[in-house]
């Protein structure tokens, strides 16, 4: 009778650690998918931060088109070319640039990125312009340490 209650004492105790093993493993995983779900909802977060700053500074832009277009509209009485430019120099002041010919704005959005507007008076475009630039870029330019700290025995 020995024999037959230590060979079932052994039985009961192989599967409670395998049992345990397994509660262990579901505990694990479980934290594992919880806190991957944390990243993935502040990584969400951060991309609807980026996505809204990016349509806030595009409807910025828009205004900023209409408000050249409005503008344009005002020159368009210009008898000769020269004067036409020295209209749209005149009306839109700070945002024409001589050197180009165009008129531009950068816009800032978050994360150091701005949007980059630069439209050309055209006087046979119908509404006065045509977009040469429609753009996102960074502002801020990002240094990467390539440097590793390695221990070189000294």
């Amino acid at each position: 009778m020995n024999e037959k209650q230590s060979g079932g004492r052994a039985n009961i105790g192989t599967s409670s650690l395998i049992l345990i093993f397994i509660i262990l493993c579901l505990t694990i995983f479980g934290l594992l998918s919880l806190s991957s779900a944390g990243s993935d909802w502040k990584l969400a977060q951060k991309n609807a931060q980026s996505i809204k700053g990016y349509y806030e500074a595009d409807s910025m832009a828009v205004e900023f088109t209409a408000m050249v277009e409005e503008a344009l509209a005002g020159c368009s009485q210009a008898s000769d070319d020269e004067e036409y430019l020295e209209l749209v120099k005149e009306k839109l002041g700070e945002f024409y640039q001589e050197d180009t010919g165009t008129v531009g704005t950068d816009i800032e959005m978050l994360y150091g990125q701005m949007l980059h507007v630069e439209v050309e008076p055209d006087r046979e475009e119908e509404r006065g312009y045509r977009i040469l630039s429609w753009n996102v870029y960074h502002s801020v330019d990002y240094e990467i340490d390539r440097s590793l700290p390695v221990w070189t025995g000294s």
